[in-house]
């Protein structure tokens, strides 16, 4: 009868191979995504991204294009006492049902001659909410200030002073819309306008 060697034997090369594998196989096994920048929603797991893995001003409402914005670089006149439009500008955003839509626009002023009362006069207008364009902004200086729109009941006028600035929030309804700034003088003289800008961002 042969005498069976109770000593313990080292594994094989080829049995630490086949361990190791099954290890891998059974915590899963992490795949390199192709090239630089290009995770793809469908890489990560649902509710994987956590706040904390967010380096601190990463995301922002402009990068996440929650904000979108138009400018007219340019300087544009009217004399006319009603809204008219000057080549916007106009901003497109898709609003889902029960959001709510915030406006900033901001603008140069100037009148040119006139009366004492005279105004430049920035509308907002979007052809299903806001046919008749309500003012947002108004100044009566004879040298360009810059505007901004600022909330408040009946304040048509806005503020000239960035820091007093803020948006004007409402709800327009579900649906595509369009917004757009129109202009126009009150009192007589030239209405001008530089520069205006509008941001309009969906809270949903």
């Amino acid at each position: 009868m042969r005498k069976v060697d109770r000593r313990m034997r080292l594994p094989s090369p080829a049995m630490l191979v086949a361990v190791i594998a099954l290890v891998v196989a059974l915590g899963g096994v992490a795949v390199a995504l192709p090239g630089r920048n290009s995770v793809k929603s469908k890489d990560i797991a649902p509710h994987a991204v956590k706040r904390s893995d967010i380096a601190r001003a990463a995301v922002d409402p402009f990068r996440t294009s929650v904000v979108k914005d138009g400018a007219l670089n340019s300087t544009v006149s009217t004399t006319s006492n009603t809204p008219v439009d000057l080549g916007g500008p106009s901003v497109t955003v898709k609003v889902p049902k029960g959001a709510l839509v915030g406006i900033f626009a901001e603008a140069n002023l100037q009148v040119a001659g006139g009366g004492p009362n005279s105004e430049a006069q920035v509308r907002l207008f979007e052809p299903t909410i806001l046919p008749a364009s309500p003012q947002i902004i108004g100044g009566s200086t004879n040298q360009l200030t810059d505007h901004f729109t600022a909330p408040g009941t009946g304040n048509q006028t806005g503020v000239n002073g960035q820091l007093r600035g803020g948006w004007l929030v409402f709800s327009p309804g579900a649906g595509t819309h369009t917004f757009s700034l129109r202009y126009s003088g009150a009192g007589g003289g030239t209405a001008l306008f530089a520069n205006p800008k509008l941001y309009v961002a969906v809270f949903n």
